[in-house]
């Protein structure tokens, strides 16, 4: 089932962590979406970062079971 789609600062929120601890978690394979931000001509190329909740407790969730296997 997927989840909630969250900006970067929401998704912080809700996990109870700062910003920089979100881009730490892309580094190492956080899942996300490139959307095109509204209002930007399409040739300007800028994106803005979306994350599925569903997806991020999936990958902690993951990342947690690695992490106890070592």
């Amino acid at each position: 089932m997927p989840g909630v789609q969250v900006s970067k600062s929401d998704l912080a929120h809700i996990f109870g962590v700062d910003q920089p601890t979100i881009d730490h978690w892309i580094q190492r394979g956080l899942p996300y979406i490139r959307k095109r931000l509204a209002g930007i001509p399409v040739a300007n190329n800028e994106r803005e970062l979306v994350f599925d909740t569903a997806d991020v407790i999936n990958w902690r969730l993951s990342i947690s079971n690695l992490e106890q296997e070592w």
